[in-house]
């Protein structure tokens, strides 16, 4: 039952699609009131109180464009499929009325010049993009040079983890109704875990990466971040479908089609989640990420009780220690720097779309960066940005002709898919569950700021399951959904994992968890405010 049909005022806060939906059609609402709603939650909360800094830009034409939607409705047109819902996004994906900065104080005012693929669609549907949420320079990390580095909001004295944290700060702390970001190596589903809301990991290709910025070839996808899971799939029906342009989307779509073309329509995220879900499915352990802090294995191991209360076969899974140690351990310091050999060739790439006052090669950021920050010509806020110009070195070396690239893409990378297949298949599990990350959200440490919080605890070195995500229309999807808080308050994540093109049942077995155990919970530095 929503909140209209209970007939009692309209409440934005922790409002999903459906909420807002009913409230729209009934009148307990419109979408100038969400969108006035959230601008004032940004500049209570993000802008001012607690400093979440969520946001790099605000729409100046949103009130416009929810008064048009209005409009529309008042003139008897059905509600579209995100009609009035209000969604940011990662400053990495293009938008044609806002500046997209990927994080960097060189591209402060460039607007592109068309919206990303996913952009169109969301317009289409009807939302309402409200603005751009901060990232780290070039995706890396979390600490931009042009906004500074969100904080999360369960702890403000902590990181809200990167590189998507502004998009995870802003769902949390209902500063929007959902969020798109953006994963490479673990950039939606760290966020989601550290600041208790739900993110997922697609097929990599079913969602087009034409228009937003690269990172590594053939790994890069956005994704949805949202408070439930129903959310997170009403929103991956919109922004997923096959770009002709884009041909890793074309390639996974057309072995999508084989297991889920339904009467010539590609069958809907949303509509096929059940509660029911897990039972009888069988389910894999994935032990090997277990043994970080005590208090979230002591969550997790809580978790697959629950799961197996609701029907489901867990079995214990471990990888070969040799695949595990060479591929999955230590993929940070090999897997990783060899898969951003192409970075310069398809940074320029982009580069070339924006405008004239745009630096347009590797070269002259670098010289931007270097000259810029010693002459103080950056923001106040801004610092050396050592990720984004380590990154932009390291490029300068490399290209996606180097042999040792060569050698991963055309041989290393298909035997890592094979053997992690092999997992699945050995055990005959359907996916994989572990808790996301082996600690909660470490202190804020940037180059303007240092936080010291007494009572972080510091996991032992286990690998959260990020780095086998996979590779192309290869990629391995992934659900994270909260699974609980410590005795901190601070929230983790559960994370589910499937075989490419398992969304639909991987986000079905995220819901009936999620249904089951509601750990969600609003962020006490954001609470309602008093005019609300």
């Amino acid at each position: 039952m929503t909140q209209a049909d209970r007939r009692e005022p309209f409440q934005p806060e922790e409002a999903s699609i459906a909420d807002i939906h009913a409230a729209l059609r009934s009148g307990h609402t419109d979408c100038v009131r969400l969108v006035r709603h959230y601008l004032a939650r940004i500049r209570a909360y993000s802008e001012a109180g607690p400093g979440l800094n969520a946001f790099v830009t605000l729409n100046p034409k949103a009130i416009e464009e929810a008064a048009r939607l209005d409009r529309e409705l008042a003139d008897g047109n059905p509600l579209r499929a995100l009609h009035g819902v209000v969604v940011t996004l990662k400053d990495s994906i293009d938008t044609a009325d806002m500046p997209t900065t990927v994080g960097s104080a060189l591209l402060r005012d460039s607007v592109p010049r068309e919206d990303a693929p996913l952009v169109a669609r969301l317009r289409e549907a009807g939302a309402i993009i409200l603005g751009k949420n901060v990232l780290g320079d070039l995706s890396g990390a979390s600490y931009s040079t042009v906004a500074g580095i969100p904080r999360n909001p369960h702890d403000t004295r902590r990181m809200p983890g990167g590189s998507s944290s502004g998009c995870g700060v802003a769902v949390s702390a209902n500063l929007t109704t959902v969020a798109v970001g953006e994963d490479t190596f673990t950039s939606v589903r760290t966020p989601a875990a550290l600041t208790g809301v739900v993110g997922f990991r697609p097929t990599t290709g079913l969602i087009s990466a034409r228009g937003i910025a690269p990172r590594k070839v053939g790994i890069d996808t956005a994704g949805p971040i949202a408070r439930t899971v129903a959310d997170a799939a009403r929103l991956l029906d919109v922004i997923t479908g096959p770009d002709p342009a884009d041909a890793l989307s074309v390639r996974t779509f057309g072995q999508f089609a084989e297991a889920d073309r339904c009467e010539g329509r590609y069958r809907s995220f949303a509509s096929g989640l059940d509660r029911a879900s897990v039972q009888g499915v069988r389910i894999g352990i994935g032990r090997d990420f277990f043994g970080g802090d005590p208090e979230i294995d002591r969550l997790a191991e809580a978790a697959l009780r629950r799961l197996e209360q609701l029907g489901a076969d867990l079995v214990e899974v471990r990888f070969d220690p040799a695949f595990f140690d060479r591929y999955v351990r230590h993929a940070v310091d090999t897997l990783m720097p060899l898969l951003m050999r192409p970075f310069r060739a398809r940074f320029e790439a982009y580069l070339a779309t924006r405008d004239e006052g745009t630096p347009k090669t590797v070269e002259a950021w670098l010289a931007r960066y270097e000259t810029d920050l010693a002459a103080s010509r950056f923001p106040p806020e801004a610092t050396r940005p050592t990720h984004a110009i380590r990154v932009l070195r390291d490029s300068l070396e490399y290209s996606s002709n180097d042999p040792d690239y060569r050698q991963l893409i055309e041989k290393t990378l298909p035997m890592l898919t094979r053997e992690k297949r092999a997992v699945f298949d050995a055990h005959r599990v359907s996916a994989l569950v572990m808790p996301y990350q082996p600690m909660f959200a470490e202190p804020i440490v940037t180059p303007l700021e240092s936080i010291e919080v007494p009572e972080f605890v510091r996991a032992p070195h286990i690998t959260p399951p990020n780095s086998i995500a996979g590779y192309g229309s290869e990629g391995f999807p992934m659900a994270v959904v909260p699974m609980g808080f410590g005795s901190l308050g601070l929230p983790m994540g559960l994370a589910f994992m499937g075989l490419p093109c398992s969304d639909h049942a991987l986000l079905g077995y995220a819901h009936a968890f999620e249904q089951a155990t509601r750990h969600r919970r609003a962020p006490a530095s954001a609470p309602t405010l008093p005019a609300e």
